[in-house]
Order: C-alpha cells, then sequence, then structure tokens
C-alpha cells in the first residue's frame, strides 16, 4: 500500500497559516477542530456482491459492521479498498512501518483482517494551532467464524450408563424428560432444557410396569392444565400425568387406543389425534379438541388408517406453508415395506394432515425418495424439513415433505477419521454412525436439537480407497463402544440471529 508522508501536508497548512496571519482580519482562513469521521464505507466484497453497512461509533470511535461477513471472507479483505472515508480535514493517518504518522490512500488496497487504528487531523491540527485536535478510530470487519449453513454440534455429557436400551424424550416446560426401563424397572430422567447438565432419575408410578410407553403427548384442555398423556403396548389404555412421574388412567379417551399421534392447531382449536382399533380389529383416525372433550371420528375414507402407516417409534413435526396453514408431519415405523418406482430401494413414507384428513405424501420415485429409516426423526427447521433415523448415516431433506434429496454435507452428523486410528471418543473425535437406541428433542425457542444416545456398541461399513490404489474403494466395518451421551446441535445460521436476542 502506498503511503503519503503527513509531513508534507502538514507544512502546506503551516505556510498557509504563516501567509494568512500577515493579512488583515478581513482575510483570516479559520479552521476547523472537527477531527471526526462522517461516512466509512468498504467496496462491494468480491465473490459475494454485496455491500456491508458500517456503523462509526464515535463515543468508543470503533467503526464496524453489524452484520458479519461471511466465512471464509478474510481472504477477500486483505487486500480491498475503502471506497468511503469522509472528514472535514480530509486527512487520515495510520503508522507505517517505522512507527510515523502517513496518509492513508484510499486508492490503494488495505489488509483488514485485524482491526486497524487510524487517525483523523483537523485543519487546525494541521496548521499547527491545535496539535492535539486529533481523534483515532479502529476500524473492525467482523466475519463469521463459523459457516453459517452447517450445522454445529457440541458434546454436554452423560446421563446415565445404566440406561442401555430403548428410551422416549418429550420437552415438558423448562425440562426434558426421558423415559428407560432399567433392571425392569420405568425410570423418568429429568434435565434442564437449558443446560442439561444434571440428570435426576425418578422411578415412574402409574405406569404399566417395566414397559416403555409406546407414545407421549403434551396436550391442554380449556379449564384445566397441561397434562401429559401416553400409551402402554398393548393394554389400550390412556394415561396422564401431571408432572411425568405420577401417572393415573385417563378417563377422556375410553378404551382400546393404540398410540397417541400428534397435535395440531387447526381453525384456532387445538386437537390432539389418535388411533383406536375398533370391534372389526381395523385400526381407525380419531381426534379431540381442546374445547370441548368429544372423541370424533375422522370423516375420510371412514376414518380407516392404511395398512402403510406407521404403528410404533411415531415422530411429528408441525410444517407452515407459505399461506400460514398448519399441517402435521408423520413418520415412523411400519409393519409393512414401501419400496421406490422399479427397485428394490426401501423408503420412508410421510404422512401428512392438515386437519381434515391423513394422506400419504412422500413420493416413491427413485431419484426423489427418502430412503428406509428405522425409528426415523422428522423436524420442520429453519424452513425445511429433515428426516434421520438409527445409524445416522445420513440426513434426508425437503420443502414440503415430497421430494426428498440428501441434505448438504455441512448439514450432517459427527464423524471421524478412522484412518487416524483410535476410537471414537466425544470430546476429540466424535462418531455419531452405528449408533441406534436414541430419543430426540427440539426446542422451539432456541432451536437446539437434542439427541440422546443410551450405552452401547455400534457398528457401521463404509468405503475407503484401497491401499494400493487411490480410485478403487473397499468396505470396511468400524465397531466400538460407547457411553450414553447428550448432544445438542444447531444451524450455525439461526445461532447468529437468536444471539441477537439472547437466545
Amino acid at each position: 500500500m502506498k503511503i503519503k508522508f503527513l509531513s508534507f501536508i502538514a507544512s502546506l497548512f503551516m505556510v498557509s497559516f504563516v501567509i494568512t496571519s500577515c493579512l488583515d482580519d478581513d482575510n483570516n482562513i479559520e479552521y476547523s477542530p472537527d477531527a471526526t469521521i462522517h461516512a466509512f464505507e468498504l467496496d462491494t466484497i468480491g465473490g459475494y456482491g454485496v455491500k456491508y453497512k458500517f456503523t462509526i461509533d464515535q463515543l468508543s470511535r470503533e467503526i464496524y459492521n453489524e452484520d458479519s461477513l461471511p466465512v471464509h471472507a478474510d481472504t477477500i479483505i486483505d487486500k480491498i479498498l475503502i471506497k468511503t472515508l469522509t472528514t472535514s480535514s480530509g486527512v487520515v493517518t495510520m503508522k507505517d512501518k517505522s512507527g510515523k504518522d502517513s496518509i492513508v490512500n484510499i486508492n490503494d488496497s488495505i489488509d483488514l483482517r485485524k482491526p486497524l487504528t487510524i487517525k483523523v487531523w483537523s485543519t487546525e491540527a494541521l496548521a499547527g494551532i491545535s496539535p492535539n485536535q486529533t481523534r483515532e478510530y479502529t476500524i473492525k470487519v467482523r466475519v463469521h467464524k463459523y459457516d453459517p449453513d452447517s450445522l454445529k454440534w457440541k458434546y454436554m455429557n452423560e446421563i446415565d450408563n445404566q440406561i442401555t436400551g430403548e428410551q422416549k424424550s418429550i420437552i415438558w416446560g423448562s425440562e426434558v424428560l426421558t423415559y428407560s426401563v432399567i433392571g425392569g424397572t420405568l425410570y423418568a430422567y429429568k434435565n434442564s432444557l437449558t443446560s442439561f447438565g444434571h440428570w435426576e432419575p425418578k422411578e415412574v408410578e402409574g405406569l404399566p410396569e417395566g414397559k416403555l410407553p409406546t407414545s407421549i403427548i403434551a396436550f391442554q384442555f380449556d379449564g384445566s392444565n397441561e397434562m401429559l398423556y401416553a400409551t402402554s403396548n398393548g393394554d389400550g389404555k390412556v394415561y396422564e400425568s401431571a408432572n411425568g412421574e405420577k401417572w393415573n388412567e385417563s378417563t377422556i379417551f375410553g378404551e382400546s387406543v393404540e398410540l397417541l399421534l400428534a397435535t395440531l392447531p387447526h381453525n384456532d382449536v387445538n386437537r390432539i389425534c389418535y388411533i383406536k382399533k375398533g370391534d372389526d380389529n381395523h385400526r381407525y383416525f380419531y381426534y379431540q379438541t381442546n374445547d370441548k372433550q368429544q372423541e370424533t371420528l375422522e370423516v375420510y375414507e371412514g376414518g380407516k388408517v392404511p395398512d402403510k402407516f406407521p404403528t410404533k417409534n411415531i415422530s411429528y413435526t408441525i410444517y407452515e406453508s407459505a399461506t400460514n396453514t398448519k399441517s402435521v408431519l408423520l413418520v415412523g415405523d411400519t409393519e409393512t415395506m414401501s419400496v421406490a418406482d422399479n427397485s428394490e430401494l426401501e423408503t420412508t413414507i410421510v404422512w401428512a394432515y392438515d386437519g381434515s384428513k391423513w394422506i400419504e405424501l412422500s413420493t416413491t420415485s427413485s431419484v426423489a425418495y427418502c430412503p428406509k429409516y428405522t425409528q426415523p426423526s422428522i423436524i420442520y427447521y429453519n424452513g425445511l424439513v429433515y428426516i434421520f433415523g438409527q445409524g445416522f448415516s445420513s440426513i434426508y431433506v425437503s420443502n414440503q415433505g415430497l421430494f426428498w434429496k440428501k441434505a448438504n454435507a455441512k448439514f450432517s452428523f459427527p464423524y471421524r477419521d478412522w484412518s487416524k486410528g483410535g476410537t471414537a471418543d466425544p470430546n476429540v473425535a466424535p462418531e455419531f454412525r452405528g449408533k441406534k437406541n436414541y430419543s430426540m428433542v427440539l426446542d422451539p425457542d432456541t432451536q437446539n436439537l437434542w439427541i440422546i444416545f443410551s450405552k452401547g456398541s455400534a457398528s457401521f461399513k463404509e468405503k475407503v480407497e484401497k491401499k494400493e490404489s487411490t480410485k478403487s474403494t473397499t468396505t470396511e466395518t468400524r465397531t466400538y463402544s460407547h457411553d450414553s451421551e447428550v448432544w445438542r446441535g444447531r444451524l450455525n445460521q439461526l445461532w447468529f440471529d437468536l444471539a441477537k436476542t439472547g437466545k
């Protein structure tokens, strides 16, 4: 960068001062004491085509951009032009290599990867009338440290290494309840939704002994407190609880209830959806609304549940369309197999419910299908729908739950490089692949995705390059053991946005 020396400019002002001082008072020139920057702008950030607005904080004397530049932008701002730098005197300096004040030439590129201190000189200071009439500013160009499109994961802690089998979790108020059967006894583990710092196991009372609930849903009927409702395998009953620990048989839903499915805001009324088995041994869709405890059979197709509909491990999310219409998107394990068209590729079917009928939504096209997941989880996240499941080999994404593709590599689970040796370590070399028993909750306020793993062993197959050739591959089986683990994940872009609101 070319820098003009200040001494030459200052000498011109001194000469001007001497000359004007010899003239009459009517001819005196007034020199401005203003040493502030009035406007600052960088050139367009190359590669992004965006002009970033800079704030000039006159109190702290800092110049910075409120909206951070994209990650890797430091490879651009190492040589960038200052497009606008407006002052009263027009003289701004910075220290050169010898430590002297030298004038900044904005026609030459400058390196702004690190904070840069500049000094503004008033005309009084340049003329020698008031040498101290200067002001220093620090230019700070903020650049995101993390890719906004990446899913960032953090290992939190263990839950309890006694949990080795299936589990179910649900958000209840400001806590997460995780249920698991240990030594023939059903326990509920409580933890703070914000920190997951300390697990508190409680023996569950009132639910069938030694059985994990098949479904758990929170719902509030008008005139009563919000309650937890659960089903247990095979007894056709619904149980209710005000704290998740002590349960009683509910009289609201009657007998022969198989599964609680989802809750949905519909026409300003909330409804809870569930499945009952009829006297004809067929399964039927029912719902109740919060404004009245009245069981209603779905009228579409007589309310009959299709054979392909899930029978266990239900996961659902609420999808909101461009017209602000809310629908349930639901997945789960099924007893029948679905394959993509003209292939043997098994698929995961998504079911949608808009308050009037349940329909099979996802395509079976062999080029736009969602692969088969065991214990699938579905989330509506940052305007897109995602599905994953046991094995954690991939995440699939869709705009509306119909056509699917593999999610961007940035939106993925922690995978370790097994070629480096060693074994999986959540603190150093985390690995999700191959893990089976888990539960998941999504905090709607912070958009944190929590995944809780039971202690166990994992195994998966991975394609690797053959040592003797870089063009051919072979398949290797990876096996490892792991303790119980709690992980928190969130899209970096949401972290940036929510950080501004203190979440």
